[in-house]
């Protein structure tokens, strides 16, 4: 144990000195991290920051009823809704974007609806922010068409019955009547990342396979650059060498990891969930990225081969486990094969924390890595004592 230490320490002093591992392991995934959310993060926020007016000129029933119906949405927190008393300062309020849209109800809007008659309603929306132009457009269309359906009630009613029945009453009646659809919230059954942890994340597991390279390939370095005959020739247990490499590669992946955990916390406001279970994660994430990386230098010819082999392999897996992008969502061919990758299963239990959950729900996760750690470090283990005639 004390030889691999000391081989150990040795290794991680040269990293230490070249300055690459630092590069690989904490600047490029922090630093995309960064631009991703910069670009895109906003994408995620979850909420339009929607800010509309009323400008009722008309002050009828049928008036009062699409404002109660706008203040109703707002109390849900939909958006913000602000009374205007004319259509000239609604319009120099939505010309300057201080808000999105503006009802405009005309003034005999109400009488024209009771009587059957056509009937506007004027949306005024700000070029610049066509999404919620349209969402006001659409609540606007939605109230419409409720009392074009209302009218159709009373005047069906009318046609069978005498003379001098009360449309206003049949009007009220028909609006009291409850809606036959109506729109509610359910919890998910699978929960998802905020866009900042998922850019943090998917950098992080992605570059980490690239960093761990840094212990496994110094094997193949020695056996270049004839230093690994010396250690074998000394009194040194050749599986300490062997470990003095994994634990190499293990200490670079938990420094790069915990740094980019905290920084991102601090610096981006990412969420990771649960300590102990993304503590576990990226215990399990680590051992998964060593005893692959380990498991392809077990097999190279050189350290050039290795590397390369190794990063189309990290590429691969990446992409496959989706952490550029959601490509494992689905039921396809694509999503089942995406759970060949570690990085799938890491971003899975990540998820499953953010939808706060605790250790118990991330153990299928778990078991995956280690399965990953397990099998292929057993494989790695085997293939380099033989190379290394134990």
């Amino acid at each position: 144990m004390r030889a691999a230490l000391i081989i150990a320490v040795k290794d991680l002093r040269l990293r230490v000195r070249d300055r690459s591992a630092f590069i690989v392991g904490i600047i490029a995934p922090l630093g995309l991290a960064l631009i991703f959310n910069a670009v895109l993060g906003d994408l995620g926020s979850g909420a339009l920051d929607l800010r509309y007016g009323v400008v009722d000129v008309d002050g009828g029933d049928t008036a009062s009823r699409l404002i109660a119906t706008l203040e109703e949405i707002e109390r849900q927190g939909i958006f913000q809704l602000e009374s205007l008393s004319t259509r000239a300062e609604a319009q120099d309020m939505v010309d300057d974007s201080t808000l999105s849209a503006v009802f405009i109800i005309p003034e005999g809007f109400s009488l024209a609806v009771g009587a059957g008659r056509p009937a506007t309603l004027d949306v005024l929306g700000d070029v610049d922010q066509p999404t919620a132009a349209s969402i006001a457009a659409a609540i606007g269309a939605t109230f419409a068409s409720e009392i074009r359906t209302i009218q159709l009630s009373v005047a069906t009613v009318l046609a069978g019955t005498p003379v001098g029945s009360d449309a206003g009453d049949l009007a009220e009646r028909a609006a009291s009547i409850p809606a036959p659809v109506a729109i509610g919230s359910i919890a998910a059954a699978t929960r998802e990342l905020d866009l900042t942890t998922f850019f943090v994340a998917g950098m992080a597991i992605f570059f980490l396979f690239f960093t761990v390279q840094f212990g496994v390939l110094s094997l193949l370095e020695e056996r270049k650059f004839g230093t690994m005959a010396r250690l074998m020739g000394a009194p040194v247990p050749r599986v300490a060498i062997i470990a003095a490499k994994g634990l190499v590669s293990f200490v670079l992946g938990a420094v790069s990891m915990a740094v980019l955990v905290v920084a991102s916390t601090f610096l981006l406001g990412a969420e990771w969930g649960d300590p102990l279970g993304v503590f576990l994660l990226v215990l399990t994430a680590i051992l998964s990225a060593v005893g692959l990386m380990t498991l392809i230098a077990a097999f190279a010819n050189s350290a050039e081969a290795a590397g390369n082999i190794q990063a189309i392999f990290a590429v691969g897996l990446g992409m496959l486990g989706g952490i550029f992008f959601p490509a494992a969502l689905g039921e396809g061919l694509l999503a089942k094969l995406s759970y060949i990758s570690p990085h799938r299963w890491f971003m899975l239990g990540l998820a499953d924390l953010a939808g706060g959950g605790g250790v118990a729900v991330i153990v299928p996760s778990l078991l995956a890595l280690l399965g990953f750690a397990l099998v292929s470090g057993m494989v790695a283990y085997s293939r380099l004592r033989k190379g290394m005639a134990l």
